[in-house]
């Protein structure tokens, strides 16, 4: 009974050996194998493709409020919070395409192991997360664009000191010079340090200085001073279209780091979608041949 058994059980092991071992491939098997992949690698290409449509629409928006933080009239903060959204609602496709990608890596993983899976476009939460780290941005990008107006504007506001001056209204003349100082002073309390600034800073407070004196004189019937002050602001505007590009320069460069960690995931998570269908594509292409 005994050598039976054993006779039976080494039987066994060289069927499996046989039914597991090298042998033929059965063109059916392959042929279905292959449609499977096909199959799997259109519908990855479709979902990522509805998932790049999705995440395309915030990244538009992101990109919209960037340019408004620069040169927007208005507070950034609104753009910003419908951009953050529109990245949210792109979350609802993330599960769809990464499960059809999952499922095209499975089935070419049996049909060749070994074989390189094709990269998961973007992991879950990817989206929500950037939408949050772009919503932080609406406060400060709010606090910016005054920034920028006020130092934009600036010029204008000695110029209307300096035609309330020649109408002879010095109380409107002062209350402009007040306001060109705190649109100077909020420049100079901003938290950079930005290399062109300081000679916007140090030019436009030259010329406050000197339309400041002009009122005082003006103020004092002192003609004599009045006249110096306004040689020196005449002397000094000379450089005022330096200070002005410096400013811009500033500007832009502070206004565009304000957005553009979350604008830089957003781009690599677009990157990503499109590296992921370009491999399924490729798998497709594959089998196909």
């Amino acid at each position: 009974m005994i050598g039976i058994r054993v006779i039976s059980a080494a039987l066994v092991v060289v069927g499996l050996a046989f039914l597991l071992g090298p042998r033929a491939e059965d063109p059916a098997v392959t042929i279905g194998a292959e449609r499977l992949i096909r199959e799997r690698a259109a519908a990855a290409m479709v979902a990522l493709d509805e998932l790049r449509a999705s995440v395309a629409p915030g990244l538009d928006a992101a990109r919209a409020a960037a340019a408004g933080v620069l040169s927007g009239d208005d507070a950034p903060s609104s753009q910003i919070e419908d951009a953050a959204a529109r990245i949210v609602d792109a979350e609802a496709a993330v599960a769809p395409a990464g499960r059809a990608v999952s499922l095209l890596a499975s089935a070419r993983a049996a049909w060749r192991p070994g074989a390189s899976r094709p990269p998961q476009p973007v992991s879950a939460g990817e989206l929500t997360s950037i939408a949050t780290q772009l919503r932080a941005t609406g406060q400060v990008a709010d606090a910016f664009a005054d920034i920028r107006a006020r130092g934009t504007g600036l010029p204008a506001v000695l110029k209307q000191a300096l035609r309330a001056l020649d109408a002879g209204a010095l109380p409107e003349a002062s209350e402009h010079v007040a306001r060109a100082r705190d649109a100077h002073a909020a420049i100079v309390a901003w938290d950079t340090d930005l290399p062109t600034l300081p000679i916007w800073i140090a030019t436009t407070d030259a010329m406050i200085s000197a339309v400041e004196q002009i009122v005082e004189a003006t103020r004092d019937g002192d003609d004599v001073t009045a006249r110096e002050a306004a040689e020196a602001f005449g002397a000094i505007s000379d450089d005022a279209g330096t200070a002005d590009r410096a400013l811009r320069i500033a500007l832009s460069e502070g206004g565009s780091s304000l957005t553009a960690a979350p604008l830089a995931r957003l781009a690599a998570t677009i990157g990503a979608i499109e590296d992921s269908r370009a491999e399924a594509a490729a798998i497709q292409e594959e089998v196909g041949r």
